[in-house]
């Protein structure tokens, strides 16, 4: 039953009522693709791209060498990473699924217009790569693998944290956080990953008017579910295996190494809205090394029944797309929950007119900093939990020095200036 409790609510969860949000924004990202020296601090900001087709690479994984610390690129390729001078990190390093991991020297690193391009890596054909007969007996030795491919080690971690909804390209509202993490070890099934809310802040909320307000439930405790070797329950649960066709698909390098690339996909017919997607399998370590998958919509009425909490009688809610993708990185023969991403679009209509609106809404939490020592768990009292609206737990700021030395995904759309798109003067709140 841990599946059922993991859709019903992990999954993105939004509260109905009768007012919405009207603010805003263009999406007009910002392109300050510069290296820049603090007194303390080396900040370097560019964009990956495939070398041959010069498109971006989202989500590729970027990594002062040598150390914990990194980000991911936007949905852009663009990325800011910045480290403390005392570490004397020579190098970046990028990686990325079905790619060649570069190593671009910071000494090399133009000061504008910086962009990484990234090699696809090609298997050769003369390897002999021994594949598995029954991909269903693969997933079951993954997951008993999973208690020695992953830390048995507490981990302290720092991440950026990153929600929004938008009504078709509009932003309703953005939330950003940096947040601190006791990762909870791997061979422990019952001890649980706890989130502290570090610094954080928001667009304004714009004057209502009569139509729906949405709010995303759930926050940076929530995200931090989708890491599936931590909680393999969300997609393969015991019981839910049957339930799932496997099919062993292809090889592609992941961090310069072969991974198996697994297909699941739900049995015709389904009486409960599970999931369809791919996993990234280690060939050597069995390792869950990443994931994407969606919901199954064949099923749209159980599908629907997922993402509703509360809304009006009148009003009826479906969804049209989903998609998530977790990511891990290896560390002295360890694998790290790394970044995720969540993403939903849906439609929104009342009953007996003709106009629908439609809404994406959106969590990603990246880990940008980690270490095994001297790790203590979180306060009670300092906790965040899964069941929060996290829209309410940080309040409206403009600075653009507002994150100081911690880690960020660039945005797609900088929320200094979405903030001020709204019109309104912000400043600190006290609660």
């Amino acid at each position: 039953m841990k599946n059922l409790r993991f859709i019903k609510s992990v999954l993105l969860l939004f509260v109905f009522v009768l007012f919405e949000f009207t603010g805003s924004s263009e999406n007009n990202p910002e392109k300050s693709n510069t290296i820049s020296f603090q007194e303390t601090n080396t900040i370097i900001s560019g964009k990956v791209i495939d070398a041959k087709t010069n498109q971006p690479i989202a989500f590729a994984s970027v990594t002062a060498t040598g150390t914990n610390i990194g980000t991911v690129t936007n949905t852009d390729g663009e990325f800011t990473i910045q480290f403390g001078k005392n570490l004397n990190v020579k190098s970046l390093t990028f990686k990325y699924i079905g790619y060649q991991n570069q190593e671009v020297e910071i000494s090399s690193i133009p000061e504008k217009k910086f962009k990484v391009k990234m090699k696809p890596s090609v298997i050769p054909i003369e390897e002999v790569v021994i594949r598995p007969n029954d991909p269903k007996e693969l997933i079951k030795e993954v997951l008993r693998k999973i208690p020695q491919n992953y830390s048995e080690k507490a981990n302290k971690e720092m991440a950026f944290y990153r929600e929004y909804i938008k009504n078709k390209r509009k932003y309703v509202s953005i939330s950003e956080a940096v947040v601190e993490i006791y990762k909870a070890p791997y061979n422990k099934e019952y001890s649980n990953d706890l989130v502290k809310l570090y610094k954080g802040h928001k667009s304004a909320k714009v004057k209502a008017q009569d139509t729906i307000i949405m709010k995303l439930k759930g926050g940076p405790k929530t995200a931090l579910l989708l890491d599936i070797a931590k909680n393999p329950y969300i997609l393969f649960s015991d019981e839910k295996l049957e339930d799932y066709d496997f099919t062993l698909d292809d090889i592609t390098n992941i961090n310069n190494q072969q991974n198996y690339i697994l297909i699941f996909k739900q049995k015709p017919k389904p009486e409960q809205a599970l999931f369809n997607g791919k996993i990234y399998v280690n060939i050597k370590t069995l390792a869950i090394t990443a994931a994407e998958f969606n919901l199954n919509l064949e099923n749209i009425s159980e599908a629907s029944k997922v993402f509703i909490r509360k809304k009006p009688l009148l009003m009826q809610i479906r969804p049209t797309n989903t998609k998530y993708l977790v990511n891990y990185t290896e560390s002295n023969g360890k694998y790290y929950f790394s970044h995720a991403r969540g993403e939903v679009e849906f439609e929104v209509k009342w009953k007996r007119k003709l106009f629908k609106s439609h809404y994406s809404v959106m969590t990603e939490i990246a880990i940008t900093d980690r270490t095994d020592k001297n790790v203590q768990k979180i306060p009670k009292n300092q906790q965040l939990k899964a069941g929060i609206v996290f829209d309410e737990k940080v309040y409206p700021f403009t600075d653009t020095d507002f994150w100081g030395k911690y880690n960020t995904i660039k945005p797609e759309e900088s929320i200094q200036k979405t903030i001020k798109k709204y019109g309104v003067k912000l400043k600190i709140q006290d609660n």
